[in-house]
């Protein structure tokens, strides 16, 4: 129980697995149990029909506080992350202490309860979801990579939210826990990471390190660029990205994050002044097949180095030691079909080698797979703003891992689309406002 308490996700995790097993049974004997004329001829079109599981008690209610549970546990974890996770941990241990603790089981009961109770699925989409469950928690029980595991779980009670909705609370517990932490360490009530390294100056603003920080502004920009939506941009937005990466080249100076925010302004401005350049087959193909073709290149870069190189050896210069570093941890490391603990000397932040070495084959081809479905899906509902974001996230996992953190990387929770393949794939546009949520119902207007 001790260990349940202060480490909340393993036991949480095992009781997702075991609910979405026990509702597969429920399911199939609600299924079979119906009367049917002629039941193996109709067993596919009851296999269609979306039911809550265990039972429609209650039902309007656990349909109405469905959206609200996943809501929360984003605005909790936002600020869980982008706050409690800064160096206030130092000036308010208790906070970080048992603060962190009392989150942690608020947002995964809010996302189990989502699940289980206030989820409505079909016979397929119930198999697919506890199948990857399955897969994704016997992978988390071998390496402990929570932020995997988190990553599903939200993707998991995405379906039928208004994400829109969620994004505009996120966001602003976002912003405002990056700036208070920022303008806090350079007021000096809490401490701050410095260095002056390769000739230049970095500061943490508050985090534990540059590349964080560096990261929180990215996941900032993505979220705004996702509500605004491409056909709303307008110069001032483009003025502020070109802000924000000047200020984190030479404020953090994290090189990953200001190559991927030139590359979010390159993207938004071709795709805003050239609306059909996604429309074409193979530009669709192309983009969808990024994530396999980030993943082939970096196995490749980092099983073919040679410092005698001298391209390859540039090439790691520009990446910042990431292909050696890659290459070191891929040929000291076991290979593990089913997951491991990182090596305690393993600096591999490319996070296609990564989830290779620690979450093994079968996960990453889940995740990969995943994502490049995810880009499909988003280019054929022309959700561009969306296909952007999720572009840039996906080049921001060849120098580090956050592209699974469901508080970094919004599109994550674009992933229910992939697992329960709906007719529509759900995005953050702002057709999604019109839905009305209340307690008594869900009402379209």
């Amino acid at each position: 129980m001790h260990s349940f308490i202060i480490d909340c996700l393993y036991g949480y995790a095992n009781l997702a697995v075991l609910g979405l097993a026990l509702g597969c049974m429920w399911y199939a004997w609600q299924t079979l149990r119906r009367p049917m004329e002629a039941p193996w001829f109709d067993l596919g079109r009851q296999l269609t029909v979306q039911r809550q599981l265990f039972g429609g008690w209650l039902g309007d209610v656990r349909q109405a506080l469905a959206p609200w549970l996943f809501i929360v546990a984003a605005a909790v974890y936002q600020f869980e992350i982008f706050f409690v996770n800064s160096l206030y941990r130092d000036r308010l241990p208790w906070l970080f202490e048992y603060g962190t603790m009392a989150l942690d089981h608020l947002v995964v009961l809010c996302l189990l309860v989502k699940i289980l109770l206030c989820t409505r699925y079909d016979g397929r989409q119930l198999a697919a979801a506890f199948c990857v469950l399955f897969v994704i928690r016997w992978v988390f029980m071998n390496d402990h990579n929570k932020w995997m595991m988190m990553a599903l779980l939200f993707a998991l009670a995405a379906k039928d939210v208004p994400l829109r909705r969620a994004l505009k609370l996120v966001l602003p517990v976002g912003a405002l826990s990056v700036g208070v932490v920022a303008l806090s360490s350079v007021a000096g009530v809490i401490d701050t990471v410095q260095e002056l390294g390769t000739g230049r100056y970095r500061n943490s603003f508050g985090y534990g390190w540059y590349n964080f920080f560096g990261a929180c502004l990215l996941a900032l920009a993505l979220m705004s660029v996702c509500l605004r939506g491409v056909k709303r941009l307008k110069w001032f937005d483009f003025a502020l990205l070109a802000v924000l990466t000047v200020f984190c080249n030479f404020g953090p100076d994290s090189r990953a994050v200001t190559i991927c925010l030139v590359l979010l302004i390159a993207a938004l401005l071709v795709v805003h002044i050239w609306p059909g350049v996604l429309r074409p087959l193979p530009v669709r193909l192309l983009l969808t097949a990024a994530p396999l073709l980030a993943f082939a290149a970096s196995m490749g870069l980092a099983l073919g180095w040679n410092p005698e190189n001298p391209l390859l050896a540039r090439l790691d210069s520009l990446f910042s030691t990431r292909i050696s570093l890659g290459w070191q941890g891929i040929t000291t490391m076991p290979f593990a079909i089913a997951g491991q603990m990182p090596g305690a000397d393993m600096l591999v932040d490319n996070a296609y080698l990564y989830y290779w070495i620690v979450a093994g084959p079968v996960a990453s081809a889940l995740i990969w797979l995943g994502f490049a479905l995810l880009m499909w899906r988003l280019l054929k509902e022309g959700l561009t703003a969306e296909a952007v974001c999720c572009l840039v996230m996906l080049c921001h996992a060849t120098m580090e891992t956050h592209v699974l953190w469901a508080c970094m990387n919004v599109t994550v929770w674009l992933l229910c689309g992939v697992l329960f393949w709906p007719q529509r794939q759900p995005g953050f546009e702002k057709t999604e406002e019109k839905t009305k949520i209340h307690f008594k119902g869900v009402v379209n207007v």
